[in-house]
């Protein structure tokens, strides 16, 4: 099933528009540390069987008669462990796979594919509201239409597991394509500059959904706007199929992470860390598959 050229939408025309848009807390880069701040920061769940664990471990080191294989192996798998919980390594995950792609003079895209990250399923279908990267990547493509004005955005990507106990479904193929639309209208983008992708469900789905379409040519130029951590898949996934491809990472630069981030505290365990390491490294499990698949 392809895209039509005279829809706006890839399996219905999908023009009702959704009065809920979640709003995002500004980053507050001026914000002065108080000793408050501080204290919160250091409340994190993973201190106490880190350092219990640590104790432990030290304890054993001094009074029991540890084999040497034993004591490197148990305390590189601390070490490790303390590592893959702290900011640092986050960070060190994360940059390989960023690869925004610099938008050089007299390059314009005709179409801005804007990568779905999922919704949040509330009671009543107008209350749905999409993610925190779901928001960020529509934003961003936002921006970047305001300077490509002739350009058409595509909002990529039903979410997948919409279906209840009983086999009903919860929600349509095009709410979350219908949510993105709505913030990008309310942003300013006129209806008929976007069009919805209601039938792919991951990015390997994007791309080969696009191939398979009437709109997209393999030489035009298209502009693909997701997560920083994500650019390096889509990138890959897209590349397949076309050759004029530019990526645009859509995490604000308020809240980037750089190396100049890198002090004391990014050396110590955190919940946050935790989760981004581990979305990290799925990242490149999927990269490793796509190889395999290809």
């Amino acid at each position: 099933m392809g895209l039509e050229p005279t829809t706006p939408c890839l399996q219905s025309r999908c023009s009702s528009q959704l009065s809920y848009v979640p709003e995002t807390k500004p980053h507050s880069t001026g914000e002065i540390r108080t000793l408050d701040g501080v204290a919160k920061d250091l409340v994190e769940p993973l201190w106490l069987p880190m350092v219990v664990l640590g104790g432990v471990w030290v304890y054993l080191w001094r009074t029991s008669r540890l084999e040497r294989w034993v004591k490197i192996t148990g305390t590189s798998a601390l070490a490790g462990l303390w590592l893959a919980c702290t900011p640092f390594t986050a960070l060190l995950l994360e940059r390989p796979l960023m690869v925004e792609s610099t938008l050089e003079a007299g390059w314009s895209p005709r179409y801005i594919f804007v990568l779905s990250a999922g919704f949040d399923i509330a009671d009543e279908p107008e209350l749905d509201a999409s993610g925190t990267e779901t928001v960020r990547r529509v934003n961003r493509a936002v921006v970047l239409w305001r300077d490509y004005p002739n350009a058409t955005l595509v909002m990529t990507g039903a979410q997948p597991g919409m279906h209840g106990l009983q086999g009903q479904s919860l929600r349509s193929p095009e709410q979350q394509g219908q949510l993105m639309q709505a913030q990008a209208q309310r942003l300013g983008v006129p209806a008929a500059n976007i069009i919805i992708d209601a039938i792919s469900l991951n990015t390997k789905g994007h791309a080969k959904q696009a191939r398979d379409s009437a709109l997209f040519a393999p030489d035009m130029a298209l502009a693909i706007v997701t997560s920083d951590f994500h650019l390096r898949r889509a990138r890959r996934e897209f590349s397949r199929y076309f050759n004029n491809v530019r990526m645009i990472g859509s995490d604000p630069v308020v809240t980037d992470d750089s190396f100049s981030d890198i002090s004391l505290a990014s050396l110590f365990p955190r919940t946050d860390a935790v989760a981004e390491t581990t979305m990290y490294l799925r990242e490149y499990v999927a990269l490793a598959l796509s190889d395999l698949r290809s």
